[in-house]
């Protein structure tokens, strides 16, 4: 698990060492056991690196056998070793241990060919001597995050958007990202927060050559839906098991301790029973939180699985303080804004199982995506009425462009997809709360339209519950959750690892129709038939609780001073859009309610990055 970095120019002119070194040392945090660097007249390569497999031999960037090619790697290969017995056999010769240099290897042998054998996370980059290109990639689910950039005189990428910042182009903040931002807790692939850079969409290569062509292709598509129309129970739940347990025996490849985030939910809990399935007979570390001014705690739940499995239990309980001194951290190693209240529970896990001696941590993130989780899937049950409401949606869009806007317009707007997106994330009544004038109001209902258009092709003979999780995956799940656990799992330096996202798995569960998955009206059902021997009852018939923070009781009891102060010193994009008195008002009186509070939360969060990341790297 690493940070990468990459700068091609196009101008003839050698690459400035220094910049490399000012990419890396934004992001110490991801690598902090080794770095690396590499030249090669137009092109220059640096990366940091935490160490994983191979540790002492393990270091990077690494080249092939004739040095042609040329590698940095963010993330794990998991089937590395097969792939090496093959590559062994047909002749490849190998200096070290490491699954870095098995992908340099297969790149040689296969080219772009070679991302359709790896079972992994990763995003990595290979410069070709010989063609002077570089190829970038990444894995299938985008669970390792890439942000590019090209101007007319070098291309460039890296693991964080801090590291690009440090480079010298004309750096603005993308309003329109901004706006979305807000609304959906995140900024969606493949754009960022900053104008011109770009996030690198899952199951991605771009290959650029020193000419600036540029080729951008997607290799993996999940197009398998619904092929199974009547579910066999027994077959099913083999199929299942057999993937998640591959998947976890995969993921526990590591030359450094193993440990787990430990809910007690469904999904974190059935990765646990797998580990102490597969485990080598030691107790396996599980990790859990409380928090302070929670409604619900899940501790209960966890602790009963971990006396089930027997094992190595550490908790942690978020209080007041936690959350004072370390929330203007988490913006720093979030690197692009989240509004996502998970992040400090996150960040806080991760930074117990690193000082208890854990390096590598699996959880459970992906499963509600593909196994049927969130009631918003069953809201409408499982009709094909989609396409009809979001043919009222844009009437009744179009309608409110050539009228004065009013509320009572909006309240017609009932748009299952718009209210879904709110229920995630923020509202827009909340943000047309704020705005200063309805031309900011209209020109976000613009956005989200073409957001909707670009991302949610609805699927033919599908239900609204089936097209609504195969959009989760493509927004939701990238853009936010894994993107989110990329972030605080690294910026306490350790790898997050997500086993019920293996490939197989996604692929398997989508040819599932959601009536199955969630047979009347029970999330997960078919799922915790699966699971039914390894998990008891309790666990799996449980409430579904969520992992996320309490936002308003952080705003309500002055928990977040950071935000009770920014709007008297607030960034100028926010003055430009938001009606500061307003918000001032609101957060002096505390009069916090479902529309208002993770709206003044996300744009708090964006504000404090921009005077601690943006503005920074833009005055330097």
């Amino acid at each position: 698990m690493c940070g990468i970095n990459g700068i091609l120019r196009f101008d003839g002119q050698s690459v400035d060492k220094d910049q490399l070194f000012r990419m890396n040392n934004k992001m110490v945090h991801r690598g902090p056991d080794d770095e690396g660097y590499f030249q090669d007249k137009t092109v220059g390569f640096s990366m940091r690196r935490l160490s994983i497999i191979d540790i002492k031999g393990g270091h990077q960037p690494i080249s092939n056998e004739d040095g042609r090619y040329s590698i940095v790697l963010n993330g794990e290969i998991y089937n590395y070793l097969e792939l090496r017995q093959e590559l062994e056999a047909g002749g490849h010769r190998f200096k070290t241990k490491t699954d870095t240099e098995v992908l340099v290897h297969l790149y040689e042998e296969m080219g772009e060919k070679s991302l359709e054998r790896l079972n992994g996370m990763f995003a990595f980059a290979i410069w070709d001597s010989f063609k002077r290109e570089i190829f970038i990639a990444n894995d299938r689910l985008g669970i390792k995050p890439l942000f590019y950039y090209q101007n007319s005189s070098f291309f460039c990428f890296s693991s964080e958007l801090k590291s690009i910042l440090t480079l010298n182009f004309d750096k603005n903040i993308d309003f329109n990202s901004l706006l979305l931002y807000l609304f959906l807790l995140y900024v969606p692939y493949p754009k960022s927060i900053v104008e011109g850079v770009s996030k690198l969409e899952p199951a991605t290569y771009i290959k650029i050559n020193e000419s600036g062509r540029v080729i951008k292709q997607d290799y993996w598509r999940n197009e398998r839906f619904n092929t199974i129309e009547k579910i066999n129970i027994n077959e099913f739940k083999d199929k299942f098991l057999s993937i998640l347990s591959d998947a976890v025996k995969l993921q526990l490849r590591s030359d450094v301790p193993v440990g787990t985030f430990l809910s007690g939910g469904i999904d974190s809990s059935s990765v646990v029973a797998m580990l102490s399935r597969l485990g080598n007979g030691n107790p396996i570390k599980t990790f859990s939180i409380g928090y302070e001014g929670h409604l619900y705690d899940e501790r209960p739940y966890a602790q009963q699985v971990a006396k089930m499995y027997g094992t190595d239990h550490h908790e942690i309980f978020l209080t007041k303080g936690d959350v004072k001194n370390n929330f203007r951290r988490i913006i720093w190693f979030m690197d692009e804004p989240v509004g996502d209240s998970a992040a400090l529970p996150t960040f806080m896990l991760s930074e117990l199982a690193r000082e208890s001696g854990v390096k590598v941590i699996l959880n459970g993130t992906g499963g509600d995506e593909i196994f049927g989780g969130y009631r918003r899937y069953l809201r409408n049950g499982f009709g094909r009425n989609l396409h009809n409401r979001l043919n009222m949606f844009t009437n009744i869009f179009l309608s409110m462009r050539k009228s004065p806007f009013s509320f009572s317009n909006l309240s017609k707007l009932n748009n299952y997809l718009l209210d879904y997106c709110s229920n995630i994330g923020g509202s827009y009544v909340g943000i047309r709360t704020f705005l200063k004038n309805d031309y900011w109001f209209v020109r976000f209902m613009d956005i989200f339209k073409g957001f909707q258009a670009e991302k949610f092709n609805t699927l033919n003979n599908l239900s609204e519950a089936d097209n609504l999780m195969y959009f989760d995956l493509k927004t939701y799940l990238v853009g936010d959750l894994l993107f989110l656990l990329d972030k605080m799992t690294m910026g306490a330096s350790i790898e997050g690892r997500v086993p019920l996202i293996d490939h197989r798995m996604a692929e398997f569960m989508f040819t599932v129709p959601a009536r199955l998955k969630m047979e009347d009206g029970n999330l997960k059902s078919l799922v915790k038939k699966a699971l039914k021997d390894i998990l008891p009852d309790e666990i799996l018939d449980r409430k579904k609780m969520g992992f996320g923070g309490p936002v308003s009781y952080w705003l309500s009891n002055d928990i977040l001073n950071d935000i009770n102060v920014f709007a008297e010193d607030a960034s100028p994009v926010t003055k430009e859009l938001f009606d500061m008195n307003k918000i001032g008002r609101t957060i002096r009186n505390k009069k916090y309610n479902r529309w208002n509070a993770q709206f003044i939360y996300n744009l708090a969060i964006f504000d404090l990055w921009y005077k601690d990341v943006f503005a920074v790297a833009k005055s330097s």
